[in-house]
């Protein structure tokens, strides 16, 4: 696992914030679960960008993210999805998974999380470890990793972007 602070320019970070967390009709898309559909985990929003399996690009950000997918050296991409995550009283987690997709063309090998915002929500890895919510702070590990999501209890939303890719 490798975790990297002020991972974009100043610049290209400010380009993202505008657009996703400073726009007021940015679509956010509900989703009855966490991990999945109706899990009993609570539930969240969704902004699918990037999708193979859905033909590719699914949506206009998607060249704010091309400064991350350079720097990450993606070879072929999978997915970007973002979350957002309302707060919770206390903080809860959104359950054990990894990010291996059996639907996918092909085996993605890295998942990569990248945070918007800076909260006390963290990314929890199942063998051990967390990742604590920093706005331009980027986790990257292995596709195979279980890991879950937690909620924040001091911001009015947590939001993240995931990659699964391969190099």
């Amino acid at each position: 696992m490798e975790v990297y602070d002020d991972f974009l320019s100043e610049y290209q970070f400010k380009q993202l914030d505008t657009q996703i967390l400073s726009n007021d009709l940015f679509p956010w898309y509900y989703n009855d679960g966490i991990v999945d559909s109706k899990d009993g985990k609570g539930y969240q929003f969704t902004h699918r960008v990037f999708d193979v399996r859905k033909g590719g690009v699914t949506s206009a950000v998607f060249p704010f993210f091309e400064p991350v997918l350079e720097k990450l050296n993606v070879k072929k991409l999978d997915r970007i999805k973002m979350n957002l995550n309302p707060p919770t009283f206390f903080h809860k987690g959104g359950g054990w998974h990894s990010d291996n997709h059996p639907t996918s063309p092909f085996q993605h090998t890295k998942t990569a999380v990248f945070y918007l915002n800076t909260n006390n929500g963290w990314t929890e890895f199942k063998k051990g470890g967390k990742v604590k919510s920093k706005s331009n702070r980027i986790v990257i590990f292995d596709s195979s990793l279980e890991h879950q999501g937690v909620t924040c209890t001091n911001e009015n939303r947590r939001v993240i972007v995931n990659f699964n890719y391969d190099i």
